[in-house]
């Protein structure tokens, strides 16, 4: 067969550019094209690879779409056993483990301490480098062949970014559902009329069984990658340390969380820390792994039948807890959507009290048949609102729970959505979904309005001060002093924090405006697509239907919003109240920094400077190492301060970091 180099150098162009945006967007997070860029030279790879059969290879990024249907798995086993931890809940029995190993190795690489995700654990073989099998971990011993459901997914490359990769390596580690990913999942399934998923792990671990990969497909798995069994063909890494900055630079996704600890005490310090900054992960962790870092140290520990001696699983306080319900109450949204809450008997929690429950909707009500008085198992997983996962035991006097007919906030009356499980209270202007729309509008991922709490928004809209979103921009200090329990300075703190969000992100503005269905996810890709508010206001429904991850409710939604008066008024407010929404692509002031934070800042929270860093073009991460820029040092500084003087990285406090980074 006759080679055409010209369209056989142009297919390879076109598989090069894909892997290398699917590894910016999905691994490292950082987009460097538009959605509608990366349909245009998939679709044309995919073309030419149609036309042109014979340049077809395994690692095209084409493989990733689903195949047939299967219909079973097959078997496949590992090359070396996938061990379970040993665990505990208890410091103690931590630093009583430290002190056996103690006695058998020196620990002179110390240890690694990395989180514990609450996800499903595999392996993924790559022979000279290409993706070759996936499984997952079954008995141990053996597990099932999901290689067709993997490589769906775009996180996972097909090709490590090496010129010398080992001849067979089985890398190991674990697939997980993002928090926001299960919301956006369970939207769509709400909206279909079909049930939601319960929680990230077992939707993650009822994904990977699917026996339709293109079903698989549809869901957006992650994955972080951290041990390995098999490597034949060069010299594996001599500490857990090397083996993730070797994945990393491999193009394999790795928990940047990690951290090296010299003592046993260093790592009762980062397991706090990791402990302190769960709830503001997007993913569930149930723990930390703590592991010693040195590989030839592992040989001599070895293993019992079940769990490796050179690791143990420290975990978190559950977060699961029993209580009784003391009645169920409807509380209603910012869209108008009744929600069935479940006022508890307080029960601690992972550290947190709880005494109340979401109930989701009143077929979720059904479906687990509670009432008032009933004993029920609750949950609560990272900044997910704690909900009831079963019925422990019945109190014999069951009371059906039945939809209002009329808004208990409002007293309007209350329908049902067309072919939908949700009943919405019809008035737009009733008080309560103001006050979460203004919540919604000063929370941390939207406009960041420090200290706009739901007491405030509740007296802000009894007292009528704010009667819509722009009025929070007329607030003054006569009357924020006029509300319970405010002085000066309070008041003062409120209204520098409603002027300073003026300056915001594009899309924090766009998720900020509470648009239904769209989230922070869709809000970023609607910042790119069309760059201001005005572009995304006079978008079509051609414009929005173009966008690869954008669909027919979602644009119908954005459609809706902004066909209304009401929303095109309250904008335009917005904007004349002073607020500038700006969407940056590059030059940014921050871009290609990384920035670490240790100790306690007084005047923001971490999470409120990361997003403020990542919207200047710049990165955080919670470990020092040699590619950090910046260790930002707040009050009671810990063991990275003295790492940062270790590597020369400059030092500077939280009022440096705000000079910066700008308010």
């Amino acid at each position: 067969m006759k080679i055409d180099e010209k369209i056989r150098a142009r297919i390879e162009n076109l598989r090069e550019k894909i892997t290398r945006y699917d590894f910016l967007y999905y691994v490292k997070g950082e987009p460097e094209i538009s959605d509608r860029e990366y349909d245009r030279m998939y679709a044309e790879l995919k073309t030419l690879e149609e036309e042109h059969p014979e340049y077809i290879t395994a690692d095209s990024p084409t493989r990733r779409v689903g195949g047939e249907p299967l219909k079973e798995f097959k078997t496949v086993k590992h090359a070396v056993p996938m061990l379970s931890l040993e665990n505990t809940y208890s410091r103690e029995e931590v630093a009583e483990w430290e002190k056996r190993i103690r006695k058998k190795v020196p620990l002179k690489e110390g240890f690694v301490i990395e989180e514990k995700l609450d996800g499903v654990s595999i392996s993924v073989t790559y022979e000279k480098g290409k993706l070759i099998l996936a499984a997952s971990r079954g008995n141990g011993i053996s597990g099932d062949d999901i290689t067709g459901n993997i490589l769906t997914q775009r996180v996972i490359p097909l090709v490590l970014r090496t010129d010398n990769p080992p001849d067979s390596v089985e890398i190991r580690g674990e697939m997980f559902l993002k928090i926001s990913e299960l919301r956006r999942i369970n939207e769509v399934r709400e909206k279909n009329g079909e049930p939601v998923f319960a929680n990230p792990r077992n939707t993650c671990a009822g994904t990977l069984k699917l026996l339709d990969p293109a079903e698989v497909s549809e869901r957006r798995l992650s994955a972080y990658f951290y041990g390995f069994g098999r490597w034949d063909g060069t010299s594996p890494p001599l500490t857990q340390m090397k083996l993730l900055e070797i994945y990393e630079e491999w193009g394999l996704p790795v928990n940047s969380t990690y951290s090296q600890c010299a003592s046993i005490e260093e790592v009762f310090e980062s397991y706090e820390r990791l402990a302190d900054e769960r709830a503001d992960r997007d993913y569930d962790i149930d723990g930390t792994v703590v592991k010693v870092n040195l590989f030839r140290e592992h040989d001599v520990l070895g293993a019992t039948s079940r769990n490796p001696r050179w690791a143990i699983a420290y975990k978190f306080e559950s977060k699961k807890a029993t209580t009784t319900v003391r009645e169920i109450i409807f509380s209603v949204g910012r869209t108008g959507i009744i929600t069935p809450v479940a006022k508890l008997e307080p029960v601690g929690i992972g550290g947190v009290t709880v005494s109340s429950a979401t109930l989701h909707n009143f077929d979720q009500v059904r479906k687990l048949g509670v009432s008032a008085g009933d004993r029920v198992e609750v949950e609560r997983g990272g900044d997910v609102i704690p909900k009831i996962v079963s019925v422990i035991k019945a109190s014999g006097s069951h009371r059906p729970v039945v939809p209002p007919g009329k808004c208990p906030a409002c007293g309007h009356t209350v329908k049902k959505d067309i072919n939908g499980v949700f009943y919405r209270c019809s008035n737009i202007r009733c008080p309560a979904q103001l006050k979460q729309k203004i919540l919604h509008y000063a929370s941390i991922d939207a406009m960041n309005i420090e200290g706009l709490g739901e007491n405030i928004a509740q007296q802000l809209v009894e007292r009528g001060f704010v009667r819509n979103i722009s009025d929070l921009y007329s607030l003054d200090m006569e009357k924020l002093l006029s509300l319970d329990l405010f002085a000066e300075k309070k008041a003062r703190k409120l209204l520098d924090a409603v002027r300073n969000g003026r300056n915001c992100a594009l899309s924090n503005f766009i998720y900020a405006l509470g648009i239904q269905n769209v989230g922070k996810h869709t809000a970023k890709i609607l910042a790119r697509r069309f760059g201001s508010v005005n572009g995304l206001m006079n978008a079509g429904r051609a414009a929005l239907m173009d966008i690869d991850e954008i669909g027919p409710i979602v644009s119908e939604s954005i459609m809706d919003f902004f066909e209304s008066d009401t929303n095109q008024d309250e904008i335009k407010e917005l904007l004349k109240n002073g607020v500038r929404p700006v969407h940056q692509e590059g030059g940014r002031k921050l871009s290609g920094l990384k920035f670490v934070f240790t100790g306690t800042m007084k005047n923001f929270t971490r999470k409120a400077a990361a997003a403020r860093i990542e919207a200047l073009g710049g990165a955080e991460s919670s470990s020092v190492t040699a590619d950090t820029d910046y260790l930002v040092a707040g009050e009671n500084p810990g063991s990275k301060l003295d790492k940062a003087k270790e590597k020369g990285i400059k030092i500077i406090n939280e009022e440096e970091f705000t000079e910066l980074a700008g308010k």
